[in-house]
């Protein structure tokens, strides 16, 4: 499932995009899926744009959906995850990441290591986050933008963000909207493109970007008419657990159930 010149992408830029690999009619079970999640406006892990309607997110729904729950399982996914991190693995958080047409907003540019160990005591970058597009992905409609090879900085600090409109609402809504919680200096990116660059891969549903926790990231608004839905899984090695010292976020952030994984070999999503 892992070839070596994944390995050597991942190891050396941080990423590597992995094509078609799941199969035609299993996107087609999965699209399904994603649709039904997107209808249920009073699902808790959902986050709406700031027209207050579309929605730009929907976390935890491999906790509430069967096909969603099986996908975390192929072992088209598990199997490059837990050979990354040379160990058995558990999902920390599943997001459906929607962007949808013309009013899909911004991510700023972030490490995703910054709110699993600032929120959810994760001890170690031990996560690799597998993004699957469920729609085709341009440079229109809002990809992932990268700086290759920026996992080998490290963690970098970030500026810890108070928005009283959001505070007001939950402890947790601005780590999932256009102003996110934690913020990078512009200058620290800055230094870090000058350094390695910066690329934004596009592809076809049923593609996937592979990459490091530690890997800078962000995505710009979707000026397209077409939507751009990608599941965001991040799995986090079993001797990586948060080692908690206060109240953890939601289930459907932050996971409670560190199990690993074994692979789902049946048929609904062959």
């Amino acid at each position: 499932m892992l070839s070596e010149l994944q390995r050597h992408e991942f190891l050396e830029k941080g990423y590597f995009v992995r094509s078609q690999c799941l199969s035609a009619n299993a996107m087609k079970t999965i699209r399904v899926a994603v649709d039904d999640c997107l209808r249920d406006r009073e699902d808790p892990g959902r986050v709406n744009e700031v027209d207050g309607v579309t929605a730009r997110a929907m976390h935890g729904t491999h906790l509430r959906n069967e096909v969603l729950a099986k996908l975390c399982r192929h072992p088209a996914l598990l199997e490059m995850a837990s050979g990354l991190l040379g160990e058995d693995v558990y999902v920390h958080q599943f997001k459906i990441s929607v962007k949808a047409a013309f009013v899909g907003d911004v991510w700023e540019w972030h490490q995703d290591f910054t709110f699993y160990h600032c929120e959810d005591e994760v001890p170690e970058p031990r996560i690799v986050t597998v993004a699957l597009f469920i729609d085709d992905v341009d440079e229109f409609n809002g990809p992932l933008a990268v700086i290759p090879s920026s996992h080998h900085d490290g963690f970098k600090p970030s500026t810890r963000n108070t928005y009283a409109d959001y505070d007001a609402q939950s402890s947790w809504l601005s780590n999932t909207t256009a102003k996110l919680r934690y913020t990078v200096a512009p200058d620290t990116i800055r230094k870090l493109v000058c350094k390695y660059g910066l690329v934004a891969p596009k592809g076809r549903a049923g593609d996937a970007i592979v990459f490091h926790v530690n890997l800078f990231h962000c995505s710009g608004v979707n000026i397209s008419p077409y939507d751009r839905r990608v599941i965001f899984i991040s799995y986090n090695a079993v001797s990586n657990t948060p080692v908690p010292t206060r109240a953890a976020r939601p289930e459907f952030l932050a996971a409670r159930d560190h199990q690993p994984l074994t692979p789902c070999l049946e048929e609904i999503l062959a």
